[in-house]
């Protein structure tokens, strides 16, 4: 083996790779290490906090120093920034997950505090997009989704995952589906919402299938929850706190994509970008009628 050739195969190489979208228009690439250490692929943080993806790195560094000095430590540290081998074959710098919400951080303290630079501020509105979805889902969680890696893992932290979403008894039905979720999506087929002698389009409970319940919860444990109920719904199984957050934060999210929807086949498009997830193929967005 040549010499080249023997450093490129020493780098550590990343065996889970994809993006994770925390918004219609703001997503960053997740990438898993053998061992299962989880970071980002350093290129994407700087587009996904709303700054050009050609910034120097030493323009980047001095960013972060002034807003986020935490974020710097970690990307002048080699233990946990550093050249990996990516699944294609190319190279990239690896980040260690906890500078994405330490910049998003920083950028929103900054704005809050008026220290935030007039050439900077249109980086408020895609910081507030990862706080918003950090805020439902942690990064590794938000990394495992994106990469598919929580297929992959240990079965004692699929268990542990299971404690932490999965009550052991199914709670009280109480109301968790607003009925302005029902109205929104009823609007999109043209159904009238509130006649209780007609049930609701079967379509509905695939788009809360879809779009609620696999969106944010890993497919196990929507089997799981499906496996336990005998009566009720889904959601009586969803623990009292980090379960129920997540439904919570996706319908009200699914609620608002759909009352700003042309259409069903605009909802959908919509609703596959701002809830993507690896294996699942983008649709196109279409535009508002009249628009131009």
């Amino acid at each position: 083996m040549s010499q080249p050739d023997r450093a490129h195969s020493d780098r550590p190489k990343v065996e889970y790779h994809g993006e994770a979208r925390l918004g219609i228009d703001v997503s960053v690439e997740c990438a898993v290490l053998a061992g299962g250490r989880r970071g980002y692929v350093m290129r994407s943080l700087r587009q996904a906090i709303g700054m050009r993806t050609n910034t120097p790195v030493p323009a980047f560094e001095r960013f972060c120093a002034e807003i986020a000095p935490k974020s710097l430590s970690i990307m002048t540290n080699t233990s946990s920034c550093f050249e990996v081998q990516m699944p294609h074959g190319a190279t990239g710098i690896w980040v260690e997950a906890g500078i994405l919400k330490d910049l998003a951080g920083g950028v929103i303290r900054a704005a809050l505090a008026n220290k935030l630079r007039a050439n900077r501020r249109h980086l408020v509105e895609p910081c507030l997009a990862i706080m918003e979805a950090l805020a439902v889902t942690g990064e590794i969680a938000l990394i495992d989704e994106a990469t598919g890696y929580q297929h992959h893992r240990e079965p004692a932290a699929l268990q542990d995952l299971f404690a932490r979403l999965i009550s052991k008894t199914a709670a009280d039905w109480k109301q968790r589906f607003h009925p302005d979720y029902y109205r929104a999506l009823c609007r999109l087929f043209g159904f009238p919402y509130g006649d209780k002698h007609r049930p609701l389009p079967g379509i509905i409970g695939q788009i809360t299938e879809r779009y609620v319940y696999l969106a944010v919860f890993p497919k196990e444990i929507v089997d799981e929850i499906k496996a336990r109920r005998s009566s009720g719904k889904l959601h009586q199984w969803l623990t009292d706190g980090e379960g129920l957050n997540l439904l919570i934060e996706q319908i009200k999210k699914v609620t608002t994509i759909a009352d700003s929807s042309v259409d069903y086949r605009d909802f959908d498009a919509r609703c596959s970008q701002a809830c993507h997830r690896p294996g699942q193929q983008l649709s196109i967005i279409y535009p508002k009628q009249g628009a131009r």
